[in-house]
């Protein structure tokens, strides 16, 4: 019942959440008095077995029948409720005011035990896939970060003082090197991009990357402008640093 009243909280208004949850709770209480057909509800679920029954039951016998019987709930609430024609008349056409379909709907359908005979595993692998795509909008503002320092400011330093140098002891050295404000809010909006595709990827990937050394999966460290530069761009050793464009692959 809490994971119910979660997810009307989040997707319905107030006025639909109320009505559906009241619904889910009488027909909940009406199959709790008949237990003898109804061996999923319990007081107790001792096993996980036991409790994905249970929601799966729920889902089957109370919570997707009245989803889809929402609008003719409604109606009826609206026509006790509706005091003149008028109300009535301006009620029903709300009713049929097609809805917006959003990502949301294809998410609770898909959850319905009845899609399961569907042939929808193309929509189900793109949804599964779903949080991996959005990290392809990283790609951008990776590949700058990455050709900012690979050609840009490769050219301000000497190979070897990539070991040394930080990000912020570059990045003042390309402002120095150039007079225009421009180009020195440029590299700034590229870094200040590049530092937060670098970490937002490490919270998504749990701080995991691969390859690593002998092709495994190793830990990377987020960045920030204290960061020495030989750990982001490529250097003489092919397993180490390099983690831009480790991303990027």
């Amino acid at each position: 019942m809490l994971s119910t009243n979660f997810f009307l909280s989040l997707q319905l208004n107030q006025d639909d959440a109320c009505l559906l949850f009241n619904r889910c709770f009488e027909l909940f209480a009406q199959q709790s008095h008949q237990l003898d057909q109804n061996l999923w509800i319990q007081p107790i679920y001792k096993t996980k077995d036991e409790e994905r029954l249970a929601e799966r039951k729920f889902q089957q016998n109370i919570f997707y029948p009245t989803y889809q019987k929402l609008i003719d709930y409604k109606r009826i609430i609206n026509s006790l409720e509706s005091k003149t024609e008028v109300q009535t008349k301006l009620q029903n056409y709300i009713i049929k005011i097609p809805i917006q379909i959003e990502m949301i709907h294809f998410k609770t359908e898909l959850s319905n035990s009845e899609s399961n005979k569907l042939p929808l595993k193309i929509l189900r692998r793109l949804f599964d896939s779903f949080e991996f795509l959005k990290m392809t909008r990283l790609i951008y503002p990776l590949s700058q970060f990455h050709i900012l320092l690979h050609r840009t400011f490769a050219q301000l330093i000497e190979r070897e003082e990539f070991l040394q140098v930080s990000l912020e002891e570059l990045y003042k050295q390309a402002c120095q090197s150039s007079n225009r404000l421009r180009q020195q809010n440029k590299y700034k909006t590229i870094i200040e991009n590049g530092i937060e595709a670098v970490n937002t990827y490490h919270q998504f990937a749990d701080g995991q990357i691969r390859p690593g050394a002998c092709d495994l999966t190793q830990r990377f460290e987020t960045i920030s402008m204290k960061t020495h530069v030989n750990y982001l761009v490529e250097t003489d050793n092919p397993e180490d640093g390099n983690i831009i464009m480790r991303i990027l692959r």
